[in-house]
């Protein structure tokens, strides 16, 4: 897991939430079977979260360059799928904060 992750704030709806988003990266050569039931996870985690905290909303899930790539409107959402992935499916992780800033940048991986 190398390179820094691409952010496009635009795609943001407010200042204020780059500042406080996430943005998740999955990828390696558990995706090929397995893409289902990882977005599955991602989604239902975002479900939950807003259930608890409207201001807590997935943003967004995508597909893109062999990888899985999911927005989050909290850095505390995207620490929290974070979590909920390492947890159901191991792999490595690792998250990254900007100085300054509550965006966190969540990079999970597992190839096998």
């Amino acid at each position: 897991m190398s390179g820094p992750m691409e952010r496009h704030y635009e795609d943001f709806m407010k200042p204020k939430k780059i500042e406080e988003g996430g943005l998740i990266k999955l990828s390696g050569s558990f995706l090929l079977d397995h893409e289902a039931d990882l977005v599955n996870l991602i989604n239902n985690e975002g479900k939950l979260a807003s259930e608890h905290d409207a201001k807590s909303r997935l943003l967004s899930v995508e597909k893109k360059d062999g990888s899985i790539w999911a927005k989050t409107s909290t850095h505390n959402l995207a620490l929290h799928i974070g979590k909920a992935l390492s947890h159901a499916y191991k792999g490595k992780h690792e998250y990254k904060f900007l100085d300054g800033e509550k965006f966190v940048e969540v990079l999970w991986e597992r190839n096998d």
